[in-house]
């Protein structure tokens, strides 16, 4: 609560101004003081209307300064200047006849220095009333200008995080229109061929992974273990679709289950696979999703292998046992996926350097792996 009422009161204008003039007043105090002219306990005492004095004018001075930012300088500098030497000459003249005012009325022993008002006097005055003024306002506009850069910089910075937010939520959001078009083709197809309760269950797990795709905070980390149901609800609705075609396997190593990752960072990995890897190719194939440790980094793989390097030319291709037939879609043959450059972009956003995306053509397949910083996932 202290340093919060130390922080408001250094950012106002009244907090500086106190500061200043009394450092002054206080200063000169004690060398008159030391000099042997005053009681330190009186003269404090006798400067506090001159302390008072000042700071009113200060204020009145800065609070001009602010009415008259944006006016034309040709009317603005002027009048700024005229203010000015108008305070500086009141507040010396005022300091200067209230402490002859005190000499004569209440401190006789002040009366050798104070009841003489001389040119040499007056101007000394002056001069160090004037630079009390120009301090005093310098830090005053400083202070104001150091505001002003850091709520524009803290504007700058909500602004980015917001369009940050906006980014991560877009890319996560963007499912692939192929897939839902595939999905619910073959949930048809199984209506028309009457094999209802398949197609029920495929209306759950789509379902289920609409949820899993759509619900929470896209800026938000999950824990693995999460990421990795909702591949599951994701690879279920393609089992239905390949049949015997596709082959799955998951492995997640002791003590990843609980690691942070980012919400949905594993379904563009999957469903490229699928689109580029798995559908497009003739007999079985294998995907596989990993998890591990290694060193201070999470590494995750997905990765695809096929038993034919062959590309399917589409209608020809042989389905396995169970599978229900769908259309291919050329274009989604050929895409080259923005998936892949969305999680790029996400692990940039979120980790920087730290974080990456490594692919990898290889004999019969296509690998992809993260590398992230590891960490548990919060509560």
């Amino acid at each position: 609560m202290i340093e919060n009422f130390r922080s408001g009161f250094m950012h106002t204008a009244l907090g500086p101004a106190m500061v200043i003039w009394g450092f002054g007043y206080a200063l000169v105090d004690f060398l008159g003081f030391l000099a042997g002219r005053t009681a330190l306990g009186a003269s404090l005492l006798a400067a506090l209307p001159m302390f008072v004095l000042g700071v009113v004018l200060t204020l009145q001075l800065d609070r001009l300064r602010e009415e008259t930012r944006g006016r034309s300088p040709l009317l603005r500098w002027p009048l700024l200047g005229l203010a000015f030497a108008a305070a500086t000459a009141v507040q010396a003249s005022f300091d200067l006849y209230w402490m002859r005012w005190l000499a004569l009325s209440f401190v006789p022993g002040w009366q050798a220095w104070a009841l003489h008002i001389g040119s040499q006097r007056f101007a000394a005055v002056t001069i160090l009333t004037l630079w009390t003024f120009a301090l005093t306002l310098t830090v005053l506009w400083a202070a104001r200008f150091n505001v002003a850069v850091e709520a524009s910089a803290a504007k700058a910075a909500s602004a980015e995080a917001m369009a940050l937010q906006a980014q991560t939520a877009a890319l996560r959001l963007q499912l692939n229109p192929h897939f839902l078009f595939n999905t619910l083709n073959s949930i048809s197809t199984l209506m028309v061929v009457d094999r209802k309760a398949e197609a029920e269950e495929m209306i759950d797990r789509l379902s289920t992974f609409l949820r899993s795709s759509l619900e929470g905070d896209p800026m938000a980390d999950v824990p693995l273990a999460r990421e990795i149901d909702a591949i599951d609800a994701y690879l279920d609705i393609e089992a239905t679709r390949f049949g015997e075609r596709l082959a799955i396997e998951i492995a997640v190593a002791p003590g990843t289950a609980e690691a942070s990752v980012p919400n949905f960072i594993l379904q563009p990995l999957v469903e490229n696979a699928i689109k580029h890897g798995i559908a497009p190719r003739r007999g079985p194939a294998l995907l596989s999703v990993g998890a591990a440790r290694e060193g201070d980094d999470l590494v995750l793989k997905v990765a695809n292998r096929s038993a034919s390097l062959e590309r399917d030319g589409g209608a020809s291709a042989s389905l396995g046992a169970g599978a229900v037939p769908v259309s291919t879609n050329t274009s989604a043959v050929l895409s080259t996926g923005i998936g892949l450059a969305n999680v790029r972009r996400r692990l940039a956003a979120r980790y920087g350097p730290a974080a990456r995306l490594e692919t990898e053509a290889v004999a019969g397949g296509f690998d992809a792996v993260i590398r992230l910083p590891f960490a548990a996932a919060a509560g």
